[in-house]
């Protein structure tokens, strides 16, 4: 049976607020202190064990074993599991790496996603061409696919023509905007320039994506195509901010201003603002 480190917790750390006359002001301050003693007070409900040398006991293949029934269950990861997961990182990442790749049902998505960030907090490598291939093998949005994303920005130079073979043979839109999106954090290479500039004239409901590319790049021969789009008459409120600041983030000066009522979008954002 699984145990919830962070109820037991919260009922320690009530019943120490209510012992010690704590104030509410008080308790961001003391809460991480306690925490830390917390795991290693031994606990009558672990034996007499503390939550640390609980896993301490455990080895590799058990505590990895235990993170994925975790990741099944409703229950927050515990982060004395996930502190000695990295402790051991040597002899948990091959594990961890195998999990990634090989698992496949219940939470796939979120189970590899929590791999995929743990594999960062340990500082470990990232298996930078699996994702790739995950990617292209994406047709839709998901937070896997997504961490991918996010770590492949930081994947380095050398994957430069490894992420753009990718996305010159992607055979899907998603997949080609996230390689895209990926090449934009790379060192500057003309090709990327010249695919996004070119989605940025052909697409009408990717606009504010491309132009959000076109200010990471940097590249100011883009300011006249952002320039005249900023003067289309239809223009949507989201697309028109995305082009503007891509403009500004370029050197250029977005001196048209817009009234933007009856936008759906733009009358959200004022109503929303207007409830704060």
């Amino acid at each position: 049976m699984l145990i919830d480190f962070g109820h037991k917790f919260a009922h320690y750390l009530d019943a120490y607020i209510q012992n010690h006359h704590i104030e509410e002001d008080e308790l961001d301050d003391i809460t991480p202190d306690l925490y830390l003693e917390w795991l290693d007070m031994p606990q009558d409900w672990l034996n007499g064990v503390s939550p640390n040398a609980y896993f301490r006991e455990m080895d590799p293949v058990t505590l990895v074993k235990t993170l994925g029934q975790y990741m099944l269950s409703d229950i927050t990861l515990p982060g004395p599991l996930l502190n000695r997961i990295a402790d051991l990182r040597e002899d948990t990442y091959p594990l961890l790496i195998s999990l990634l790749k090989n698992y496949s049902g219940e939470n796939e998505d979120k189970i590899r996603t929590i791999v995929v960030k743990l594999i960062e907090e340990m500082d470990m490598e990232h298996p930078y061409l699996y994702y790739i291939d995950m990617i292209a093998q994406t047709c839709e949005k998901n937070e896997f696919s997504e961490a991918c994303v996010d770590e492949l920005r930081n994947a380095g130079p050398e994957y430069l023509e490894t992420v753009m073979n990718a996305f010159e043979q992607a055979q899907n839109a998603y997949a080609m905007d996230c390689f895209l999106d990926i090449l934009t954090d790379l060192p500057y290479d003309e090709r990327t320039y010249n695919y996004v500039i070119e989605r940025f004239l052909l697409s009408d409901s990717q606009k504010a994506f491309y132009a959000q590319c076109l200010g990471k790049i940097g590249n100011p021969q883009a300011l006249p195509s952002l320039e005249e789009a900023l003067r289309q008459e239809d223009i949507r409120y989201f697309d028109y901010m995305a082009i503007r600041n891509a403009l500004e983030e370029l050197g250029g000066e977005a001196d048209i201003e817009r009234d933007f009522t009856g936008d759906k979008d733009y009358d959200s954002l004022i109503d929303l603002e207007n409830k704060t």
